[in-house]
């Protein structure tokens, strides 16, 4: 099938669960309604008690692919999901955290493109902003990146519970892995995202995390997360991952050089995203050094 029969035969559509988003939903929003590649955009509202629905009902005015379906009380972000993929139109399926920042077209088309022409069966967006935290030098984040994009009838395979909560993503990714479908994640360098401990106090957020963890760690055993390391594939290192996948005989050895590369990898980008800021500072002195030297006279003539 040639690139333009692909494009006619799909229909994209984009979820988005949202849950008391009032402060963050108009960002994604302004992105996802104006990128043309979207066919109908799905807002998922969890029973939010904050101005959420308000705001995608102003948005709604101006864009006609835009909907809107409620929960009465909050049942978590799988079965949002799950309530988005059987209402929506499209047989290509995105997904999107309302939360986003700096959320480009280009990330929409480095999500989608990859899987549309069936280089691989889904695709993550590996956000720089998971790489910030404390635990974002492990590399493992990728993993459970909440910007997804596959085919509709992959996922009406897999079996999960409405109450999976942050399960919904761990087992996704198992159910593409046994089967040897190729998931890719790829990392964006602007892509950030308002954290717990930003949502609620540093303390619970955080504690949220853990509990977050515990239960992947829970549901994919040792062996299991291994298996994610070894088989989504990381964008930036996608040859090392074809190599695995198809010399058998030499797949030990490849494995080691994938977890240590994953490794090295993660704290390279944990030291480089939290020593940026610095370097941005420095170049904006280095811009306006006469600005500086003439403040720092007034200050000693005023003081």
């Amino acid at each position: 099938m040639t690139n333009s029969n692909i494009k006619k035969n799909t229909v994209i559509t984009c979820i988005i669960p949202a849950y008391n988003e009032e402060k963050n939903i108009a960002r994604v929003l302004e992105v996802v309604t104006k990128y043309h590649k979207f066919d109908e955009v799905l807002v998922i509202d969890d029973g939010s008690k904050d101005n959420t629905i308000n705001i995608i009902k102003h948005f709604q005015k101006n864009h006609k692919k835009l909907k809107l379906l409620q929960n009465e009380t909050n049942l978590g972000k799988t079965a949002g999901v799950k309530k988005g993929i059987k209402h929506s139109e499209g047989n290509l399926i995105v997904l999107l955290d309302a939360d986003l920042i700096d959320l480009t077209h280009e990330n929409l088309d480095s999500l989608i493109l990859p899987v549309m022409y069936r280089e691989v069966s889904q695709t993550i967006l590996d956000r720089a902003g998971d790489r910030v935290p404390l635990w974002g030098w492990t590399n493992c984040a990728r993993f459970f990146g909440g910007e997804r994009c596959f085919w509709k009838h992959d996922f009406q395979d897999i079996k999960i519970p409405d109450s999976g909560g942050y399960l919904l993503e761990i087992v996704t990714n198992l159910h593409y892995i046994y089967r040897e479908q190729v998931i890719r994640t790829i990392f964006c360098e602007n892509l950030y995202t308002v954290h717990q401990y930003n949502k609620v106090s540093k303390l619970q957020g955080t504690w949220n995390y853990l509990k977050m963890s515990y239960k992947i760690l829970k549901k994919s055993g040792v062996s299991n997360f291994i298996r994610q390391i070894l088989w989504m594939e990381e964008d930036r290192f996608s040859i090392l991952y074809r190599a695995y996948r198809k010399l058998f005989y030499i797949r030990p050895v490849i494995g080691i050089i994938i977890v240590i590369t994953n490794l090295l990898d993660g704290i390279w980008l944990f030291t480089w995203l939290n020593i940026k800021p610095l370097f941005v500072l420095l170049e904006k002195w280095s811009l306006k050094p006469k600005y500086y030297v003439k403040a720092i006279k007034n200050w000693w003539i005023t003081r």
